[in-house]
């Protein structure tokens, strides 16, 4: 497994390959970081240790998830241009922006584009019914997908364009992919004020019209997001804070995604999963 961690203590990051038992570390904070950065061989082996116990547990490199032994927090997986930089001597980024870490949940095999398989695929994942995960796959390939001709790509999403372009007008993600934290905050606040830290679906509809003015398609997204809510909440048409926050990085995907259905089953992509509860 490829993935970024960044130690809980010192706030280092780092990037481990646990098959090729490889680790670099951004030790000056400058926020890039190539295989040639390689730390000593005592921190290496801390490093790996910690990456082999989280790959044994999980299927895939999760942002907002711990390794077993708490020392790092998991900052997401390598994209296959990432891992391509790589190899050929780059340096790529310690951080993904997070809309890229909430696209990337849709996107499997992390190649940069979202397939209509893919998205049907993460629909499911999130509990939607056969009929609604078409109608989502279909309506987002519309609105955002690229007319390629033809092969497995026609009507597939570009990430990386679509990380510049329309769905950053969600206000809270910027236009690089980051978060404003301005805007952020006064949402936070609006929980924390909230009765048990929770807040209506259309009270937090009605908190982004007035910090961040959605439009519809982003009325759209969060409606939907909202569905994975109440999922977690026992049908409730609430949302909590750390819920809200995890909107924005996929923590809150991958967690509903890893829970069981009303047999028992998992998805099959995510049978490795655990610790997500």
């Amino acid at each position: 497994m490829l993935l970024r961690l960044r130690e809980r203590d010192t706030g280092t990051s780092f990037i481990v390959d646990t098959v090729a038992e490889k680790v670099c570390a951004d030790l000056s904070g400058q926020g890039s970081v190539g295989w040639a950065s390689e730390p000593d061989p005592g921190l290496t082996s801390r490093v790996l240790a910690s990456a082999r116990q989280y790959a044994a547990c999980y299927a895939r490199a999760v942002p907002g998830t711990d390794t077993p032994d708490g020392q790092f927090h998991v900052r997401g997986p390598l994209t296959q241009a990432e891992q391509a930089t790589l190899a050929a001597g780059g340096e790529v980024a310690t951080e993904r922006p997070p809309l890229q870490l909430h696209l990337d949940f849709f996107d499997a095999d992390l190649d940069g584009w979202i397939t209509l398989p893919e998205s049907y695929r993460a629909w499911r994942a999130l509990g939607f019914s056969t009929v609604a995960a078409l109608a989502k796959t279909f309506l987002s390939a519309l609105v955002f997908g690229r007319f390629v001709a033809g092969g497995p790509r026609f009507m597939a999403i570009d990430i990386t364009r679509l990380t510049r372009r329309r769905y950053a007008s969600t206000g809270i993600f910027e236009r690089d992919g980051g978060i404003d934290e301005a805007r952020l905050q006064v949402c936070l606040r609006e929980f924390d004020n909230a009765p048990g830290g929770r807040l209506s679906f259309e009270e937090t509809i009605a908190l982004l019209d007035r910090v961040s003015q959605p439009g519809t398609v982003s009325h759209s997204q969060f409606r939907s997001l909202f569905a994975v809510c109440r999922r977690l909440n026992g049908n409730a048409d609430v949302i909590t804070k750390v819920q809200f926050l995890g909107l924005f990085d996929s923590s809150l995907l991958w967690r509903v995604a890893s829970m069981t259905d009303s047999t028992g089953r998992r998805a099959g992509w995510l049978q490795p999963v655990a610790g997500l509860g």
